[in-house]
């Protein structure tokens, strides 16, 4: 059962890796705006019902996750598209 499991995940995993890296890009991207954003609805609903353990932690956790992977996304794409801009206008290398 256990090597069923991981073999289905590692043929799951070639089949990702075989896409462009950008479609790849932007499946973990939309993850952690989903997960950034659970944690954010979670921390709100903590606060409506009154649960005031540990709230500050959800928010600060969210938010960190959704500005990093947000800034993150947009150095890599214009480091990309630099690179590539620099490496078509340069002829010689």
């Amino acid at each position: 059962m256990i090597r069923n499991a991981i073999s289905a995940y590692l043929k799951g995993l070639k089949y990702i890796m075989s896409k462009p890296s950008w479609k790849n890009r932007r499946r973990y991207i939309l993850a952690s705006f989903v997960i950034g954003g659970i944690m954010l609805v979670g921390s709100t609903m903590a606060v409506l019902i009154g649960n005031m353990s540990d709230v500050s932690d959800l928010v600060t956790g969210g938010v960190a996750l959704i500005t990093l992977i947000l800034t993150s996304y947009i150095f890599g794409a214009v480091w990309e598209d630099k690179s590539l801009h620099n490496k078509e206008d340069n002829l010689d290398g």
